[in-house]
């Protein structure tokens, strides 16, 4: 199986490149794409790695985006990273999320639901665009406090999640019509990333951005039983879009569905598009 959804710690993911490659080779997963929110840090690294291994990777990212009050992730396959829009907007998000964090932490300090030390956490994340919640725990972890990053859901229901404010949907910096518009303008395919987690909102959201080159769906995906990928099939196929998918991987600790890397995607890139063959 082709896994076209998979994170590493260069977002917010557990595992190292090495350690995604490791996986794929054990697994005899022939193709993968590396699709970090927000960032393409680990793309030239593992393109370079996997390539010696005979492990075709697809250069790929996932774009945090806003509409109608719903974050929306859009895929983006066959981009160049090099692209200049691309990365301003890469840049713009990473800001955001940074200023967000740091307020999300502040709270959580001043409501004495976490103690430590926030330099920590910037100086564990220095070789990230961003910094992801995620990052809290694995820099505590790192600090010798006695966690696992299997207690991260927990500590994030418990804790992180009490949080009230509401500044990174309200004043999040992009649309989702802007990031298919740029995946597009970085010679990519935009992909709509698992359409059933925003509900009922998932056909109005796509077709929403069909005028603005959205490109495919993300139809094979965990959380998607037979009914769902019928309907995104359906979808997909009257607008002449490529069907994707993937486990959305985020490391044994940290994908908390029921899933393996490889356990979901696609079998052959023909059917995508002449550019991810």
């Amino acid at each position: 199986m082709i896994d076209l959804h998979i994170h590493s710690k260069y977002s917010d993911g557990s595992n190292s490149i090495d350690e995604i490659i490791e996986i794929a080779k054990d697994k005899k997963i022939p193709a993968i794409a590396l699709t970090d929110h927000d960032t393409t840090y680990g793309v030239a690294e593992i393109m370079e790695k996997a390539g010696k291994e005979n492990i075709q990777v697809i250069p790929a990212v996932e774009i945090s985006s806003i509409s109608n009050g719903h974050l929306i992730h859009i895929l983006g396959y066959n981009i160049d990273i090099k692209n200049t829009q691309l990365q301003d907007l890469l840049s713009k998000i990473g800001r955001h999320f940074n200023e967000s964090f740091l307020e999300h932490y502040s709270w959580l300090q001043k409501n004495n639901l976490v103690d430590f030390d926030v330099n920590k956490i910037i100086k564990y994340a220095d070789f990230k665009q961003s910094l992801a919640l995620s990052d809290i725990m694995k820099a505590m972890i790192e600090d010798g406090e006695p966690y696992s990053l299997r207690d991260w859901p927990e500590f994030f229901d418990k804790k992180v999640k009490k949080y009230p404010g509401h500044r990174f949907i309200d004043d999040f910096p992009v649309h989702s019509s802007e990031a298919v518009e740029v995946i597009r303008q970085a010679g990519g395919t935009a992909v709509f990333a698992h359409p059933a987690r925003i509900g009922i909102a998932d056909m109005g959201e796509m077709e929403l951005l069909l005028p603005h080159g959205l490109g495919g769906v993300e139809v094979y995906y965990p959380y998607h039983g037979d009914k769902l990928i019928e309907k995104y099939e359906i979808f997909a196929d009257a607008h002449g879009l490529i069907k994707t998918g993937g486990t959305d991987w985020h490391g044994i600790e940290l994908t908390t569905w029921n899933s393996q890397m490889g356990d979901y995607g696609v079998t052959s890139l023909e059917n995508l598009t002449p550019s991810l063959n």
